[in-house]
């Protein structure tokens, strides 16, 4: 329990300094009696008078400055926020220690850099903790695998182009909702990730029994039109041969093509139109 009057003294509000400052100069109060009434420390409100006398001006406007051990300024700070903000839509992120390598070569550059950052030649934890408690919008994230190929083709250039050539083609067939399709294509695993289990406390290691441990990716494709509606799905399986078996207990309607890599191949493709553009065929009659 803690004794009466040991609780921590609260920040004052900008307006209840500004407040007795001006009760203090321009109203020549005591600076005892306004910073009792006004909850102020009498000793930081009397620094702050002095100051304003020293300065010679009539008015004055608070400006704390929370974080007096901070390094970067905040024009500073938010230049360096910014920074790591670009660089992670870029796919080029940086971890925690690179940011912090980052803010140590700021910091030298601009001849600030703190004796003990120059010991271990990076930023230490508690300037990142801090420069990340005052920046909110900045938060680590763990960030998705992108290839080099995909990063560098998501550019504006082809987004437009591709939206142009879209816009080009609706406009002279005049396709309707149900016939606007979108593909997705992705690779699932032939075994699944186990549940969680009940075992003996302090235990190491838990098995789980399942079909492989690695299991091996089949690729498969997903088709959604504007309408919300869907088709069965593609499944490119990694062999030689296709067996109807393969689909057994799938989804109903879906195709299974067959293909040594495993990927989707121009060949998988003709066999995938031609399966499409039943679908489509059946799709819109039953909308006719």
């Amino acid at each position: 329990m803690e004794k009466p009057g040991s609780e921590k003294r609260k920040r004052p509000e900008k307006e209840a300094i500004e407040e007795a400052v001006s009760e203090v100069l321009q109203k020549g109060q005591s600076i005892n009696k306004t910073a009792l009434a006004l909850n102020i420390s009498r000793a930081y409100l009397a620094k702050i008078v002095k100051k304003v006398k020293a300065s010679g001006e009539l008015s004055y406007k608070h400006c704390p400055n929370i974080g007096n051990k901070r390094i970067f300024t905040r024009d500073q700070e938010n230049m360096l926020a910014d920074y790591l903000k670009t660089a992670s839509k870029m796919c080029y992120g940086l971890t925690r220690q690179q940011t912090k390598k980052l803010a140590f070569d700021y910091a030298m550059a601009d001849d600030i850099c703190p004796d003990k950052w120059k010991e271990i030649e990076t930023a230490s934890d508690d300037w990142l903790k801090g420069f990340m408690s005052r920046h909110k919008d900045l938060a680590v994230r763990k960030p998705e695998s992108t290839s080099l190929s995909r990063a560098t083709s998501f550019n504006k250039t082809n987004v437009n182009n591709f939206f142009e050539k879209l816009t080009t083609v609706l406009r002279k067939h005049n396709f309707l909702p149900h016939m606007i399709f979108n593909a997705d294509e992705t690779g699932c695993s032939t075994v699944t990730n186990p549940p969680k289990v009940i075992a003996e406390r302090g235990s190491k290691q838990i098995g789980q029994v399942t079909s492989g441990e690695r299991g091996t990716l089949v690729t498969t494709l997903f088709f959604i039109n504007a309408a919300g509606g869907f088709l069965p799905p593609i499944f490119v399986f990694p062999r030689v041969n296709y067996k109807d078996i393969m689909l057994n207990n799938g989804p109903p309607g879906a195709l299974g093509l067959a293909q040594p890599s495993g990927w989707m191949t121009e060949d998988c493709y003709s066999n995938l139109f031609h399966s499409l553009s039943i679908s489509i065929s059946i799709s819109i009659a039953m909308k006719e």
